[in-house]
């Protein structure tokens, strides 16, 4: 089965246009995966002096995130899978040098 965190159909019961449970919990995950890989940057890469993408971090977690919650249609799985895809492709891709957690605006 697969499910649609955009119509939240799998997902169970919808009343009218809210989306309940586990739907709104996974909407709400994009948002909160984010947050967390711009503070990982901020205050776990900056401030100790190492590289962070935030791009790759994005792309990778948020990526890894959708596609378990589309499968999985699970929050805390999703969730995780996604934490551990950011940080792995935050992280990697500045130890290789691919993006710079230096600089104001460069997101990259």
């Amino acid at each position: 089965m697969v499910y649609n965190f955009l119509t939240c159909e799998g997902f169970g019961t919808v009343t009218g246009w809210i989306a309940g449970g586990d739907c709104l919990k996974i909407r709400i995950g994009f948002i909160l995966l984010f947050f967390l890989m711009a503070i990982c940057r901020k205050w776990g890469a900056e401030e100790i002096g190492i590289d962070f993408s935030l791009l790759f971090s994005l792309v990778l977690g948020l990526f890894g995130y959708g596609l378990v919650a589309i499968l999985f249609g699970s929050f805390k799985v999703a969730f995780v899978v996604g934490l551990i895809g950011g940080l792995v492709g935050g992280y990697g891709a500045g130890l290789m040098g691919l993006g710079s957690s230096e600089g104001g605006d460069d997101y990259g």
